[in-house]
């Protein structure tokens, strides 16, 4: 299987938002984090951290769901509930088949659509890492260090 790119639409409005692209940004980017350490998970045979690393990454992916209702447009919450569908059964199989492609594909969804969020949303960067924390905490802040 391939990887699913996300192509959200460019054109649609996003400038009056309650909800903090930031705030969305932070949660795609501890999905990647929880993605990567279920992987290496995968190839250390850790049953029980990939099992809790690939719960947290669903949960997340919920997290981002709710985030999204709050403000964002419908057009942007149908395309990330259409990347989802794919993102949530590569989750799947990482988890119950152990499948480390799963894993890697399921990363490389998630910062696909990083990617496309911060196209959408120039300014979520800075939001998210607008309170000072060390370099290292940055770092695990992306969601990029393990992935």
């Amino acid at each position: 299987t391939g990887v699913q790119t996300c192509a959200l639409p460019i054109s649609t409005s996003y400038m009056s938002l309650d909800t903090s692209s930031g705030e969305v940004l932070m949660l795609i980017n501890q999905v990647i984090n929880a993605l990567g350490e279920a992987k290496t998970a995968v190839t250390t045979l850790e049953i029980e951290k990939r099992f809790n690393a690939t719960i947290k990454a669903m949960a997340l992916m919920d997290s981002i769901e709710e985030e999204m209702k709050a403000d964002i447009s419908e057009n942007i919450r149908n395309a990330f509930s259409q990347t989802s569908l794919g993102i949530i059964a590569n989750i799947t199989r990482t988890n119950v088949k152990n499948d480390l492609t799963a894993a890697r594909e399921a990363i490389a969804q998630m910062v696909s659509f990083r990617q496309t969020w911060t196209t959408l949303y120039p300014a979520a960067e800075e939001e998210c890492f607008a309170l000072p924390h060390s370099a290292t905490e940055n770092q695990k802040r992306s969601g990029l260090y393990l992935a």
